[in-house]
């Protein structure tokens, strides 16, 4: 099992009487690619922030992984994310003065299945995979674009070879036939990491999106709704 919610619950602090996320039990289970959908403001980017670490529950059991978030300090949960979870953010997250090597390789930094010796050599590789020419490779992140950003932040995601993958709205600025494009190279992507990994490591992935053409490529649709209970959330994403 890759992920085991029980009895969360959250609610920003300066907001204590607006709950975000009431799931009272909720599995992934390892290897398991998940497609979960819902309105804005209904607390999907709040829950992907509870399973990697980025914000701890205000009440419950957050286990990722064979461990309880909630039970660690925020660097700890720092610490772990940097080991175990590859995320990539609706807006990215790269570091703008920073080129394609250098921002993945920050990443590599926090893994400690690092070989220094190798890191590079599979950072081109990841690059190469994803159609970043060489010539970009360089490049500071705010010179490139929309699309190029995007697959530098999937290989910033993949270069740790992650046991949990989480995507927040990856494809909310690209065209139909664009994600379409992204979402053939994601999945082959990882097919052809799981395939020279060993057997027992699976890699789940979690992928939030309003685009429901998308669900052909998951084996499981879960509406947000259907487990968190809140009646109705506003103005949180």
């Amino acid at each position: 099992m890759t992920i085991a919610l029980s009895n969360v619950h959250y609610h920003y602090p300066k907001h204590r009487q607006t709950p975000v996320l009431n799931i009272p039990e909720w599995t992934v289970s390892a290897g398991e690619r998940l497609f979960v959908h819902g309105p804005s403001g209904s607390g999907k980017s709040t829950l992907l922030k509870c399973l990697s670490g980025l914000l701890a529950p205000s009440q419950g059991s957050v286990e990722v992984l064979g461990q309880r978030l909630d039970q660690l300090s925020s660097r700890q949960r720092d610490r772990f994310r940097g080991q175990h979870i590859g995320y990539v953010f609706q807006q990215f997250n790269l570091i703008p003065y920073l080129n394609a090597i250098e921002n993945i390789n920050l990443v590599r930094q926090f893994s400690k299945k690092r070989k220094p010796r190798s890191a590079i050599a599979e950072i081109h590789a990841l690059l190469s995979a994803l159609n970043i020419q060489k010539s970009l490779w360089h490049m500071p992140a705010r010179e490139l674009s929309i699309g190029q950003q995007q697959r530098i932040a999937i290989a910033r995601a993949l270069i740790n070879q992650p046991g949990l993958l989480i995507f927040d709205e990856p494809t909310s600025s690209l065209d139909p036939d664009n994600s379409l494009a992204f979402m053939s190279l994601l999945m082959d992507r990882l097919a052809n990491q799981q395939t020279h990994q060993q057997a027992n490591h699976q890699t789940t992935l979690i992928f939030v999106s309003h685009d429901m053409s998308l669900t052909q490529y998951f084996d499981r649709v879960v509406a947000l709704k259907q487990i968190n209970t809140l009646e109705a959330v506003t103005n949180v994403t």
